[in-house]
């Protein structure tokens, strides 16, 4: 994130300059989004035991104190609430249990931040092993007969 986003997003809408408006921009649009849906669902690949760079930028637009969240005298606050949300995490290899569980960063991550928000009825599902040769051609198999709504 550049400089003028990060000044947008703590400058008052009506001290905003023409760079300022047209650099919360993407933002604004992102988090009206997010308000309007009642269902959100995240795609998020392992990528190095955490998520995407491409999501992290997504939730460095939507985080945004005032907006989706705000600080009280009792603490943090999510704005955003009344929302499902479904996660959808895919890894090469098996990380929800076992001796790699502790290098999963991406549902706890994604539970941390978006709870920190107000969206707390998170379900995750996983196609987990997609690497793994006795795994991978299960692996989708398995993830699709976890789901249930």
């Amino acid at each position: 994130m550049e400089e003028v986003h990060i000044n947008s997003f703590f400058t008052p809408q009506e001290n905003h300059t023409a760079e300022f408006t047209e650099a919360i921009k993407h933002s604004n649009e992102a988090i009206a989004e997010l308000k309007d849906a009642d269902v959100i669902v995240i795609g998020a690949p392992l990528y190095n035991f955490g998520i995407p760079s491409t999501l992290k930028a997504w939730i460095d637009h939507i985080a945004r104190a005032g907006q989706t969240f705000r600080y009280s005298e009792k603490g943090p606050e999510g704005l955003v609430k009344n929302k499902k949300v479904y996660l959808a995490i895919s890894s090469g290899g098996v990380y929800s249990e076992g001796p790699m569980k502790p290098y999963d960063f991406t549902e706890s991550y994604l539970r941390s931040v978006l709870g920190f928000m107000g969206m707390t009825d998170i379900t995750a599902y996983r196609a987990e092993g997609v690497s793994i040769p006795d795994l991978k051609d299960v692996a989708l198999y398995k993830a699709i007969e976890s789901i249930s709504l």
